[in-house]
C-alpha cells in the first residue's frame, strides 16, 4: 500500500512538472546590432538521421516595428499567408478542432502547398494566444486515413516530405513597442535533394516568410 502511493505521488510529481516545462526556444547567439537594424538573422541546424533522408532546422529571427498583439493577428490567420508570402501557393483551414480563445490553446488541420518545389501537406497547428506562440506537425496518413472514415476531407502530403515540424513565438521588444519574431521550422526528407531543393525549403522559403509577414505587420494591411 505505502509502496503503491509513493509511486502514484512521484508519477504525480513529473507529471506537473512535465505540464509546467518551457517551451522549447531557440538558443542561438542573437547580433542585438543586426536585430535592432531590423535585418533578418538565420540559423541553421542539421540532426543526424538513419538512411538517407535529410532533417533540418532553419530559424528566423527578426525585430518588427509594431506590438507582439498586432503581429499575432497576422500570424493567427494562416489562410491570407498565400496573398503574400513569395513561394507559398496557399494555405487553407480544412478542420477546426478547437477554435482560438483567449486562455484556450486552440488547434486546427491546415493544408498548405509550396510554389517550388510544388510540396503540398496538411499540418496541425496549435494556437497558444496567451503564450502568443504556436505550433505545428504534419499530419501523418494513418491520421489522415482516419480523419476521411468520418468524412473530413485530407489530401495525402507528398511522397518527398518525411515530415514537418516547428514553432514560432514573438517577444515583446523595447517595452512592448517593438516584437522580437522567432520562426523555427524543422523539415525532414526521405531521401537526399538537390541543393538548389534544399535551399529552396529552408533558407530561402524562411527568408521569404519571415520578411514577408514582418512587411504585412508594418504595412498595416
Amino acid at each position: 500500500m505505502k509502496k503503491s502511493l509513493l509511486l502514484s505521488i512521484i508519477l504525480i510529481f513529473f507529471a506537473a512538472l512535465s505540464y509546467g516545462a518551457e517551451p522549447q526556444k531557440v538558443n542561438f547567439n542573437i547580433d542585438k546590432v543586426k536585430l535592432e537594424s531590423g535585418n533578418l538573422q538565420v540559423f541553421e541546424e542539421n540532426y543526424a538521421v538513419e538512411g538517407k533522408g535529410q532533417k533540418k532546422r532553419a530559424v528566423g529571427v527578426i525585430l518588427i516595428n509594431a506590438p507582439p498583439a498586432k503581429v499575432w493577428d497576422v500570424l493567427e490567420n494562416w489562410d491570407v499567408m498565400g496573398e503574400f508570402v513569395p513561394g507559398l501557393s496557399y494555405y487553407k483551414t480544412v478542420h477546426v478542432i478547437k477554435p482560438i480563445g483567449k486562455g484556450d490553446i486552440g488547434e486546427s488541420l491546415i493544408e498548405g502547398k509550396l510554389s517550388f518545389p510544388p510540396i503540398r501537406y496538411t499540418l496541425n497547428v496549435t494556437f497558444d494566444k496567451a503564450n502568443l506562440r504556436q505550433d505545428w506537425r504534419m499530419v501523418t496518413e494513418k491520421e489522415i486515413a482516419s480523419y476521411n472514415a468520418k468524412q473530413e476531407v485530407l489530401k495525402s502530403n507528398s511522397s518527398m516530405i518525411k515530415s514537418i515540424e516547428g514553432y514560432e513565438y514573438l517577444e515583446p521588444y523595447n517595452n512592448g513597442s517593438q516584437t522580437v519574431y522567432t520562426y523555427a521550422p524543422i523539415i525532414e526528407t526521405f531521401g537526399a535533394v538537390p541543393d538548389f531543393i534544399d535551399r529552396a525549403l529552408t533558407k530561402n522559403t524562411l527568408s521569404g516568410y519571415v520578411k514577408s509577414v514582418k512587411k504585412r505587420v508594418e504595412s498595416g494591411k
